[in-house]
């Protein structure tokens, strides 16, 4: 039997790039970076119009049609899927690295952001769930998906988780913020909020499928009050002791 993997990944890889390229979300996020005006929520957008890209270039590719038998088998995925991500994966890192060293530059703060490992065990199981359907192509297809889009956008969370507790260990204090989209579930809901990392619930790096709540980081660099979730500004006496602190000696 022809080896079919070879030409299905080089027709992925160019759909995926043709999209990426004409894709205005992703121009207004790289406008953004020229100007300095982008955020880490920028990042998690990335991840997510990059995971959107990337299922419907698998979608096109792995159509029924170009498939043997009509087939989606485990060879096949784990030899065209596993690697798609893998390019997501190290796109979604670049770019949140690329952003956070802009909020660095902002902030003062020289530290170099870490890459997160690719997670290849839950990949994996995303495999074996995308080929046990005993050639039923329909169930198969369904996992090139909105699963591909929340993987994708995991990428970005295992980002911040990691470099989250990065900065921590360097001795900064890091604050993690989830902020729920509008109108979501009440799981969401209940997660919203900010977080002292090492005191955040585990599940606030966790999203179900078609969640798009933000899940950010941001090394503290004001008072905030997260164990009770809510912020206050410095009175201006307090503000006048820091400027008379910070002034340099003569």
């Amino acid at each position: 039997m022809e080896d079919v993997v070879p030409a299905l990944s080089k027709a992925i890889d160019s759909t995926f790039r043709t999209k990426m390229v004409g894709d205005k979300r992703i121009m207004r996020i790289s406008r953004r970076i020229r100007d300095g005006t982008v955020t880490l929520v920028d990042a998690h957008r990335y991840a997510q119009y990059t995971g959107e890209n990337m299922s419907k270039a698998l979608l096109v590719n792995l159509a029924e049609d170009n498939l043997p038998d009509g087939v989606l088998y485990f060879n096949i995925a784990t030899r065209t899927v596993t690697p798609s991500l893998l390019t997501c994966h190290g796109l979604v890192n670049q770019i949140s690295q690329q952003i956070q060293a802009i909020i660095d530059e902002q902030e003062a703060i020289g530290l170099k952001a870490i890459e997160a490992e690719f997670p290849e065990g839950r990949i994996k199981g995303l495999i074996d769930k995308m080929t046990s359907y005993d050639g039923d192509y329909e169930k198969s297809s369904a996992w090139l998906k909105e699963p591909i889009v929340n993987n994708v956008e995991a990428f970005f969370d295992d980002y911040i988780k990691a470099n989250a507790s990065f900065r921590q260990s360097t001795g900064l204090k890091t604050v993690i913020t989830r902020d729920a989209e509008p109108n979501c579930c009440q799981w969401c809901a209940d997660l919203a909020g900010e977080y002292e990392y090492g005191k955040e619930p585990k599940e606030v790096y966790q999203r179900h499928e078609f969640c798009r709540c933000d899940v950010t980081y941001r090394s503290e660099k004001q008072n905030q009050n997260v164990w009770t979730k809510e912020s206050w500004k410095p009175t201006e006496e307090e503000l006048q002791k820091r400027r008379e602190t910070q002034m340099p000696r003569r």
